[in-house]
């Protein structure tokens, strides 16, 4: 992502918007046009493909931007789902629903290479990292403000002498 500053100059936000509009052009012609619901849904549908690696991408954190992009990914399925509705129901040829179903499934393996790209090692804005509990940043704080290693949890330690009056 390093030079990109902004979503616009992302090849998958091209791509998703390519894709869209293809999609948004033959959903206007007859007889697709004509069953208003699945006309909607898929035109949503698409269009929420690139609206997701935009507002990942304006987010600010690579965490946030790899969620959005699994967004973008849900959207992208349910767009071909709804491709497969247009072909059984005789809105699109075969080579049509061939075409754009496997443009959404190149798009679909540009998004995951460039998800995979962001969570490699040494990769990114920000390395995505295991979140560390609430006990460990305590620790942490701990041992920085005090300069002493943090007390054991309590009941982790038995005291000496402390058997209960038993030998």
């Amino acid at each position: 992502m390093s030079g990109v500053r902004d979503f616009t100059e992302l090849r998958i936000w091209k791509e998703a918007r390519a894709w869209s509009k293809a999609i948004y052009w033959r959903t206007q012609e007859a007889p697709f046009a004509r069953d208003q619901r699945l006309v909607v849904q898929i035109n949503d549908s698409s269009e929420s493909v690139m609206s997701n690696v935009a507002e990942g991408f304006g987010r600010g954190t690579q965490e946030e931007f790899v969620t959005f992009l699994g967004y973008a990914l849900g959207s992208l399925l349910e767009t071909q789902s709804h491709l497969c509705a247009a072909y059984d129901r005789k809105y699109l040829a075969k080579t049509e629903f061939g075409e754009l179903y496997a443009s959404g499934g190149a798009l679909k393996k540009a998004i995951v290479a460039f998800i995979r790209s962001m969570i490699m090692p040494q990769s990114g804005v920000r390395n995505i990292r295991r979140t560390k509990s609430w006990s460990e940043r305590t620790a942490e704080i701990y041992e920085r403000v005090t300069g002493q290693p943090p007390p054991p949890p309590p009941g982790t330690q038995r005291q000496a002498g402390d058997d209960n009056g038993r030998s």
